[in-house]
């Protein structure tokens, strides 16, 4: 019963760390670093300087803390039109439920951690941990490999799961494309996994210290009781 429930306690954990993951790609830097990197000016006919204010605004607005509505047109070329602000506003839906699912996690992880504390549930603790960590490694190692064997393949995977077919995918010459090509996408989700990696080796490394704690507490408690009995 408690392997079980470390396991699933682990899961949660790891589920955290990916949807923590996120915060960080949703930073304005992030998007402008990217952007300057791999956004597709010179196929746009726009400056780098508007390419950054566009690629600025889509963020804003699926990140909900931006304007409401993106320009249909842009420098008189096409901008956003009604399928790509509506499968933003999917993005943004999408992410908004990811935050939400996040918080709630975090919520029930720290009542469980508060209960299994006060019970000295220790040894589970320590191994929820280290499960955690497993499970964010695995996730990372398997998207690694995925993505090495066929990029395509997961990003179309990964965009059914959240997204009705027909609704994500736009031409080329699109602004939408020409703002986030895919390696714009390739450096964000091996940003992504990278933290996932790191949160996993942190929740490693708490495992471990949890359960020497735990095993140096109940050597001492041993030897405290041969001494009385002695």
């Amino acid at each position: 019963m408690r392997l079980m429930t470390a396991l699933i306690v682990g899961l949660a954990l790891a589920l955290l760390v990916v949807g923590l993951a996120l915060i960080p790609l949703l930073h304005p830097t992030f998007t402008r670093l990217l952007v300057q990197r791999y956004s597709e000016t010179a196929q746009s006919g726009l400056t780098q300087t508007q390419m950054l204010h566009y690629a600025e605004q889509v963020r804003g607005f699926v990140a909900g803390g931006g304007a409401d509505s993106l320009p249909a047109t842009v420098d008189g070329r096409l901008g956003f039109d009604t399928a790509a602000v509506s499968h933003l506003r999917d993005v943004r839906r999408v992410l908004g439920g990811a935050h939400t699912f996040t918080g709630i996690l975090a919520a029930l992880l720290v009542v469980w951690l508060g209960v299994a504390t006060a019970r000295k549930r220790f040894a589970t603790i320590a191994w929820a941990l280290l499960a955690g960590a497993g499970f964010c490694l695995l996730f990372v190692v398997l998207g690694a490999l995925a993505g090495a064997l066929d990029f395509d393949a997961l990003f179309r995977w990964f965009h059914g799961l959240f997204f009705s077919a027909g609704t994500w995918e736009f031409p080329s010459d699109s602004l939408l494309i020409e703002l986030f090509p895919e390696g714009f996408w390739v450096s964000a989700g091996a940003t992504w996994a990278g933290l996932v990696a790191v949160g996993g080796v942190l929740l490693g490394i708490s495992g471990w210290v949890v359960r020497g704690a735990e095993m140096h507490a109940s050597a001492s408690g041993v030897v405290g009781q041969n001494v009385n009995g002695a």
